[in-house]
């Protein structure tokens, strides 16, 4: 048995780490990883990954998150630089990576593709060109993922309502909302979060 990752799924926890994390990441100057332990709980994480395989019913639920918790310790690992710059070509493209910076801590908010490109002294085109090619989607793709990933969060963690949480995040259509989470997640809200639920209570 292997395990197999496609380069959405490590933009994807790329997305959620924390800025200081990735920068520790990309840091010249480390060369151990950032966790000393961290080659070995990649080694965990797979066993349980492989576990979970092979019971009768494995939760999809389950299996996707110890596949992002396998993704996190490489990037924390060793190897977690080169599995990032591989990936995303942030080595090569500083300027790509602080627009992203930039993203995660404003994704709320509205904002252009041509003032991004502006600030960083780019056409349009090439911005867009330069940020797909580094982060693996469309610049503004990436608030859309995080607004939904952040709504999903508050409905499971603080219990909120659909409308509650799609307006807390932006959006100010609620059929927009439910529309998009349902492309990302394969699911509306209600039934995703009630499926998680019902999962989290096995």
């Amino acid at each position: 048995m292997s395990v197999e990752f496609t380069a959405s799924d490590v933009i994807s926890v790329v997305l959620d780490l924390e800025n200081s994390l990735i920068e520790k990441i990309t840091d010249e100057r480390e060369e151990n990883g950032v966790e000393p332990t961290a080659d070995n709980k990649v080694s965990e994480s797979v066993y349980r990954l492989f576990s979970s395989a092979t019971r009768s019913a494995p939760s999809e639920f389950i299996r996707k998150n110890i596949m992002r918790e396998v993704i996190y310790y490489l990037l924390c690992s060793s190897c977690g630089k080169q599995l990032l710059q591989s990936i995303t070509n942030l080595g090569n493209s500083r300027d790509i990576y602080e627009a992203n910076s930039w993203i995660k801590e404003n994704f709320r908010n509205s904002f252009t593709v041509e003032r991004l490109a502006k600030e960083r002294n780019m056409s349009v085109p090439l911005f867009h060109q330069k940020f797909k090619h580094a982060v693996g989607m469309a610049p503004l793709q990436c608030p859309k993922r995080l607004r939904l990933t952040e709504a999903r969060k508050l409905m499971l963690e603080e219990d909120r309502n659909v409308t509650e949480a799609s307006f807390d995040v932006g959006y100010e259509s609620l059929s927009q909302f439910i529309r998009d989470y349902k492309k990302i997640f394969g699911k509306s809200p209600k039934e995703d979060i009630l499926n998680i639920k019902n999962h989290l209570k096995k």
